[in-house]
């Protein structure tokens, strides 16, 4: 069952104390402030404030150049194009400065890259096309950082090029006119957390000399591009957040509106979780499955009628989404299946053919959550294959991708996602070299999961969870607040859904004598472990569930584990047995940690004998399986693996393709040593 580890975050009840009298906030909304890094007044009230308190734009890199440039161009009815991106940041952003730049009376227009035709960014095909638009200006926003090569061919075509990014520059930056970016090492800006909305934002104010008038107009779009690429929602964007979702619920614009009734928000307020989930998918389905343009013709249309039909568009497009994802997540179980080596390096390389290009970060991101590691997701089109990657906390993956950038053709990105595009014939070549480089890493990485405080069950309401409003919105760097139940017994088990696909599970507190009802969604009785009186610890978070005009109180689970599990021997474990499998163990004392005795042979095989006669039980499962066989001694987690593995090669037991275990009643007796995994273990394993 493998899972993240559980970080409970230390409480500073004086602080929170001081918070809650000076400032009058509820103690238990001042008691979860206190753990974002606000420790002081000033930093509460601009955590609390809703005035739009922002940095001088011309404190960006480049800005009184390109504004100069841009209003030159303004003057002078020179021909002036947007260039974006097919994500609903890069697609905001257009939508903002091509907005703003036509009602100035500018010559614009706009231009966004087809995924599969054209990749990311701007490239020389693409700069060929625009010259045929006798254009004069080049505006990219949310790209253009990487364009070294094209910057220069733009130069010789002719024409002017301004780069506004926010993604991490290389050591050498364009050659043009302009290169806006809060990330540039050779300045100090002041924030620097912007999406690539964010900094077209910045652009605009800048050309207005004026924030007020651009927030108003364009906060919404701010707000929609901000919280979708998943930049830390704290200062300014956060204010930028919380002004864009206050037009989205007050004065929406068609577009918003029409897509907003389309994701089935009617009547509903619109949340940073509702951008997550809801307009934020939808949006980059244009651009994933046909045309991102179709998107932005929906947030530049001013037609509520053909809005609603340009949403529905969007709508059948994200379905049509789901299905591509799940047809390759299908794909990339069968190849993990037939080699399941991919998965013990500690990050996961896979590669297939023909995969649709603008699935391939969602996929990437799936994985990660099952597999809990990096995750690079490749299609191979003949020569060339181009993928998307995703990362956990403390393994960077633009450095880790400038690590092994002599196999790559191109590569972009940030810390935890990233693009690239390599020949075919080098994908084993970069596997083995970006898991080397992993593998000397000085700092261990390893996924976590944050709970905020325990609660007892009955603590839990509509009232505390009204009270956790002020922390909104909610997103990166400032996550919906969770919660920690332990020692919970479970009382009953109910199937809900479509093929019994989601869990209702009344749990008690028994040292407090009362129960809670929480919901696993996405959660099959064939992937859930406990039963009926067994005892759990839940991480859950509070939502409200609005139905024929009444608010119930939802609880919901976001993690499960078996009680008085010690997480760091849990980590440890899993690195261990991972290391075991990729044969990168060298050390006897961890060899000794990893080696299963008779006892734990005997105690695996017996419980598994003994359990199957009630119920299924899932490999998976292995750390449930650790916890019931807490009498066993010298046992770890790493040792019930190994001791499951053993026990398959050995055919006595087995165990299907959705990981179901059952025994060989008609194996006879074998000797445990003569396992490959246990002739490994002794230094006898030879491929």
């Amino acid at each position: 069952m493998s899972r993240k580890k559980w970080v409970l975050n230390k409480l500073n009840k004086d602080l929170a104390a001081s918070f809650a009298e000076e400032f009058s906030i509820d103690p238990f909304a001042a008691l979860l402030m206190a753990q974002r890094k606000i420790e002081t007044g000033s930093q509460i009230k601009k955590f609390m404030s809703n005035e739009p308190d922002l940095i001088d734009p011309f404190l960006l890199p480049d800005m009184e150049i390109a504004v100069e440039r841009i209003n030159n161009a303004i003057f002078d009815y020179e021909k002036i194009l947007v260039y974006g991106d097919y994500d609903a940041d890069g697609v905001t952003a257009t939508a903002l400065l091509y907005s703003y730049l036509e009602a100035q009376g500018a010559n614009v227009t706009y231009m966004l890259p087809d995924r599969e035709k054209d990749g990311y960014g701007l490239s020389n095909p693409v700069v060929d096309r625009i010259k045929q638009l006798e254009i004069d200006l080049i505006i990219t926003v949310d790209n253009g950082i990487a364009a070294i090569s094209e910057a220069e061919y733009i130069k010789s075509l002719g024409m002017d090029l301004i780069v506004t990014d926010h993604h991490q520059p290389g050591d050498v930056l364009p050659d043009c006119i302009a290169v806006v970016n809060p990330h540039r090492k050779d300045v100090d800006c002041p924030y620097k957390d912007f999406a690539g909305v964010g900094v077209a934002f910045k652009l605009t104010c800048a050309l207005e000399g004026d924030n007020d008038s651009v927030i108003y107009d364009y906060s919404d779009l701010v707000a929609i591009g901000t919280v979708a690429d998943i930049v830390p929602l704290t200062s300014e964007n956060r204010i930028l957040v919380k002004l864009g979702l206050n037009k989205m619920n007050s004065f929406p614009s068609p577009g918003i509106e029409a897509l907003a009734f389309a994701c089935g928000f009617k009547n509903k307020k619109i949340t940073s979780q509702n951008i997550s989930f809801g307009l934020a998918p939808r949006i980059n389905a244009a651009g994933r499955m046909e045309s991102a343009e179709k998107a932005l013709d929906l947030l530049l249309c001013e037609e509520l009628e053909t809005a609603r039909e340009l949403a529905t568009e969007l709508c059948n497009l994200n379905v049509l989404r789901h299905e591509k994802e799940k047809d390759i997540l299908d794909e990339c179980d069968e190849i993990i299946s037939n080699n399941p080596s991919l998965i013990y390096n500690p990050v996961l390389v896979i590669n297939g053919e023909n995969w649709h290009e603008g699935v391939l970060g969602i996929v990437a991101s799936k994985l990660l959550e099952k597999y809990l590691k990096p995750v690079i997701v490749l299609t191979t089109k003949g020569e060339v294959s181009k993928g998307s990657a995703r990362s956990i906390d403390g393994f960077n993956l633009y450095e880790a991708l400038s690590a092994c950038k002599d196999s790559l053709m191109i590569f972009g990105g940030h810390s935890q996602a990233a693009g690239l595009t390599l020949k075919t014939n080098k994908i084993s070549e970069f596997r083995n070299e970006i898991n080397e480089y992993a593998f000397k890493l000085d700092n261990d990485f390893y996924p976590t999961i944050s709970i905020d405080c325990k609660l007892f069950p009955n603590s839990m309401s509509l009232a505390l969870l009204d009270s956790l409003e002020i922390l909104e919105p909610f997103g990166a760097e400032n996550p919906i607040p969770t919660f920690g139940l332990f020692d919970m017994k479970i009382e009953s088990l109910s199937y809900l859904g479509e093929n019994k696909q989601h869990l209702r599970i009344n749990a008690s507190k028994e040292s407090q004598n009362n129960s809670v009802t929480l919901m696993y969604f996405n959660m099959p009785c064939e992937k859930f472990p406990f039963t009926v009186g067994d005892r759990a610890d839940f991480i859950v978070y509070l939502d409200r569930n609005e139905w024929n005009g009444q608010s119930k109180l939802s609880v919901v689970v976001k993690d499960i584990r078996p009680s008085k599990s010690n997480d760091d021997e849990m980590v440890i474990s899993e690195k261990l047995y991972n290391s075991i499998l990729a044969k990168r163990i060298h050390s006897k004392e961890f060899l000794s940690l990893a080696t299963p005795n008779r006892e734990v042979f005997a105690a695996v095989y017996t419980y598994i004998k003994r359990t199957s006669i009630e119920r299924t039980i899932n490999v998976n499962w292995y750390e449930y399986i650790f916890m019931s066989l807490n009498n066993v001694p010298n046992n770890n987690i790493c040792k019930v693996r190994v001791a499951l593995l053993a026990l398959e090669e050995l055919n006595l037991i087995f165990i299907d393709q959705n990981g179901q275990i059952s025994v060989n009643e008609s194996a006879e007796k074998v000797d445990i040593s003569s396992a490959p995994i246990m002739k490994y273990l002794e230094g006898e394993y030879c491929d």
